[in-house]
């Protein structure tokens, strides 16, 4: 017994020294020294230079070397200074000595500072620059200074890989930087399949050059230190304005700097514009055009000069604002101007007071030759929600937010246009910006970097239409386009560095074609708000009316006009069996979802409502339906109809099982819809059916601007760029529908790989003998299946939804509608609507704004 107890401990001895041999070989051979460690920093070092070379060259000629210098010990110092704070507190991790520790931590700062991406894609990024500096370094320590003949051959082979895969993440990780992007798979315009188009314009190209013949000028207050077209070679001088009530955050630091740089303060402002006008003495049409939220010193205003010179060949005097000096600087280190975009409005109504007294003076050289009856804003970003800002000043006698600063403009703006605006970053009272009584119209591109929800949307549907004359609000949805390439100063990019070289500009349509699209519907929304008539209406509706002058793109148009009857517009009230207008009663029949609630985006929701409807006949051949039925005594309302209107999208939500419904019969002596006891088509469906749709908003996003704009939207905009300049719009939400974040998809049960089909579905008009007229909706209009932009190279370094929910204007003739029996169906005679989901098994649409127009 004790032979066995004494050949296990020997065994025991022998395992535990084998052990420990093992174990100080692999110390022995692996254990990193001081000067593996210092070089390991110094290539982290290295790269961290080589990015900051990079930013100076990215403004090489835009900044004052002082500033340049400033940047730099900034952009280097508080990262560094950053990780040194944590190796003091980290004392206790000795694993690293601590002459070089700080670099290390350094540049865990530096990553966290310079990128603004997702958590998951800093810690790729991170991982990236430790390892590649750390291989690098490591292996360069080891190959120089005499070490190399020194070393084991176990530590020659280490050294080897250090350096083969340090230069593997290197060239890699600088390979990726450069490299474009991937080209996005070809996305079919669905909308022109259809078997019915619209007829082609019968106009000229708007975007041809006009018959005028164009000069130039700029005017200015005449002591612009930086831009002399606004000082001495200003060919008219202006006066300053006082803005002080509209501007908060210049009394601080960052303000002091800002008028040091400027020299000139919030009670100072200029008033600096650069004109493009047709030579000819009679009125002439005035438009102003205003940037966005771009680095203040790199100059946006001279970036419209193309639609500029545009206008004044088509008889239409144009002016790009100067409004620089209240974008986001290098100086906002701490916080910039806040919620300025009132000011921006402002501004450009006290440029419409001096075109007023210019045009009123005998004197001046623009004396008679402006119509300030006639007059088009046009915004760009921050500046596209400052128009609407402007329009909406226009017509108060008061500045909302303080009585102290009165209002006298009264101007006759005629129309505002939007490019990718932001919405919400000022607030008039609290409200959202109301604007009545103009035309308006937003463009808005798919890979826009900067604001990546369609937010012009959210204002397009506040328009609101009083008076008697005839107005329009419409929308266009742009594939491909960014954010930047309307503006010809910001161009591809709409990130600063170093994000931009993560963009996928693979993705981005070629500046001419986006500027081809701005010049096509820019200048036939300034000629058919200042001069009704015109002949481009329709271009409006439909872009498929102007395909022979458009790109080869996909396009989503939006639509709405004062004459328009509207049934249903879900924002009335909380009852499902309700509408708007001229409805007796709505019904939901075999449907698996059935629900009013606001139309989301990729950050917040729309703020107006719509009606999700759900269908899945996968157990039934009977097909679900949305019934309407009219009110018989206002048939004389729609009499002169002669389209039914609606706004649809596909859902992009599972709809669930199809649930048990009561009988349905239609008693055409009644000439409505009636049902045996309460419709429980969708009592399974009380969840959806609250009057929301279940977005929890989640507060603080960012988002990468392309000006260098952080735009915190309490409800949108999450604008972050290393430039430094903020943009602040409402609210910041990031959507998450409580219908499932499975409804990513367009369809749950759809393969990843199937090529997305058009949700479709058949409309039934009937008469009072109960006669149904059908058409199929396809037919005239395929609603787009839902785009998938990919932004960025990587789905790594976004974590929005991959889609948004963009709905489409849907008009199909009145006429269409006909049976072979009975001919055609008379608008005075309608009596309901049903819209019939019997084209495929499975899927769900949002529906809005139901109505007719003539």
């Amino acid at each position: 017994m004790n032979k066995i107890r004494d050949f296990l401990k020997n065994l025991l001895a022998r395992i535990r020294y084998a052990f420990i041999k093992g174990r100080n070989k692999v110390l022995e051979v692996c254990m990193l020294t001081k000067g593996h460690w210092r070089w390991a920093a110094y290539g982290i070092f290295l790269i961290i230079g080589l990015f900051l070379l990079g930013l100076g060259i990215d403004f090489v000629g835009e900044l004052h070397i002082g500033i340049y210098l400033f940047a730099l010990v900034f952009f280097l110092g508080l990262p560094l200074l950053s990780g040194l704070g944590v190796r003091l507190g980290l004392k206790i991790l000795r694993v690293i000595p601590e002459r070089f520790s700080w670099l290390i931590f350094g540049a865990v700062f530096f990553v966290f500072f310079m990128f603004g991406f997702p958590m998951k894609a800093l810690i790729v990024i991170l991982l990236v620059l430790l390892l590649t500096g750390s291989f690098l370094g490591a292996g360069i320590y080891n190959a120089t200074g005499g070490r190399w003949t020194g070393l084991t051959r176990i530590r020659k082979i280490l050294t080897i890989i250090f350096l083969v895969l340090g230069a593997g993440f290197f060239s890699t990780g600088w390979y990726y930087l450069l490299y474009p992007g991937k080209t996005p798979d070809e996305l079919k315009a669905w909308s022109l399949e259809t078997e019915h188009l619209p007829s082609p314009l019968k106009v000229s190209d708007p975007s041809l050059p006009g018959p005028y013949e164009v000069d130039s000028l700029t005017y200015g207050w005449g002591k612009d230190r930086r831009r002399p077209e606004f000082a001495d070679e200003a060919d008219l001088i202006t006066p300053v304005v006082d803005g002080s009530n509209f501007l908060d955050g210049w009394e601080k630091l960052t303000g002091k700097l800002r008028t040091f740089y400027w020299k000139m303060g919030p009670d100072s402002l200029a008033l600096n514009g650069r004109v493009w006008y047709p030579l000819g003495d009679e009125p002439f049409p005035l438009v102003l055009m205003v940037h966005g939220n771009h680095l203040d010193r790199d100059f946006s205003d001279p970036g419209y000069g193309y639609l500029g010179r545009h206008f004044a060949s088509h008889g239409i005097i144009a002016v790009s604002v100067d409004e620089n000096f209240l974008n986001g600087a290098w100086s906002d280190f701490s916080k910039g101007l806040e919620t300025e975009n009132d000011c921006r409005g402002w501004l450009l109504l006290k440029h419409l007071e001096q075109w007023n007294n210019w045009n009123q003076c005998d004197t001046s050289f623009f004396s008679n030759r402006v119509d300030m009856d006639r007059i088009v804003l046009i915004g760009h970003s921050r500046g596209g929600e400052a128009v609407s800002i402007a329009s909406c000043f226009n017509q108060l006698p008061f500045y909302p937010d303080n009585a102290d600063e009165t209002f006298d403009f009264g101007f006759g703006i005629k129309g505002v246009a939007a490019i990718a605006p932001v919405d919400g970053q000022y607030r008039p009272a609290g409200k959202e910006t109301p604007m009545q009584d103009v035309n308006y119209f937003t463009v808005h591109g798919s890979i826009d970097g900067d604001l990546r929800s369609y937010d012009g949307l959210r204002q397009m549907r506040r328009v609101q239409f009083e008076d008697t004359m005839y107005h329009f609000a419409s929308g266009l949805y742009l594939h491909g386009a960014n954010h930047g390439q309307f503006n010809r100063s910001w161009g591809l990019f709409d990130n600063g560095y170093p994000n931009k070289l993560l963009t996928n500009r693979r993705a981005i349509i070629p500046v001419d074609q986006q500027e081809k699209v701005a010049l096509v519907y820019l200048t036939a929304f300034v000629k058919e708000s200042v001069d009704p008539g015109t002949g481009y209406l329709s271009l409006f509706r439909d872009y498929r009316h102007g395909r022979n002058w458009l790109p080869d793109l996909v396009y989503l148009n939006q639509f709405h006009e004062s004459s328009a009857i509207i049934l249903c517009e879900f924002d009335e009230d909380l009852d499902l069996t309700t509408g708007t207008a001229l409805i007796d009663s709505i019904h939901g029949v075999d449907l698996a979802l059935w629900k009013e609630g606001r139309i989301p985006k990729k950050w917040g929701d729309f703020r107006n409502n719509g009606v999700f409807l759900g269908w899945n006949n996968e157990k039934d051949t009977v097909p679900g339906y949305y019934h309407i039925v009219l009110d018989s005594t206002q048939s004389e309302i729609i009499a002169e109809a002669g389209n039914l209107t609606f706004l649809a999208a596909d859902a992009q939500v599972d709809p669930g099982e199809r649930k048990d419904t009561s009988a349905v019969k239609i008693d055409s002596d009644e000439d409505e819809t009636k049902m045996d006891g309460k419709d429980e088509s969708n009592s399974g469906n009380e969840e959806n059916s609250e009057g929301d749709n279940g977005i929890e908003d989640e507060a603080g996003n960012e988002d990468i601007d392309q000006d260098g704009d952080r735009d915190e939207d309490d409800d949108s905009d999450r604008d972050e760029d290393k430039d430094g300049d903020k943009d602040e719009d409402e609210d910041g939400d990031k959507d998450e529908d409580e219908d499932g974040d499975k409804d990513k998809d367009d369809d749950g049960d759809k393969d990843e790989d199937e090529d997305p089909i058009p949700v479709d579905f058949s409309i039934c008009l009937a008469d009072a003998e109960g006669i149904e007229f059908r058409v199929k909706l396809g037919d005239y209009q395929k609603l787009q299946p839902p785009i998938k932009p990919e932004v960025f190279k990587s789905r790594l370094f976004w974590d929005d939804p991959e889609s948004e929910v963009i709905i489409q204007y849907v008009a199909i003739p009145i006429d269409a509608f006909k049976d072979e029996a009975n001919g055609g169906i008379k608008a005075a005679n309608i009596r309901s609507i049903r819209f019939e989901f019997d084209a495929e098994e499975k899927g769900s649409v949002i529906l809005d704004q139901i109505g007719f127009t003539r």
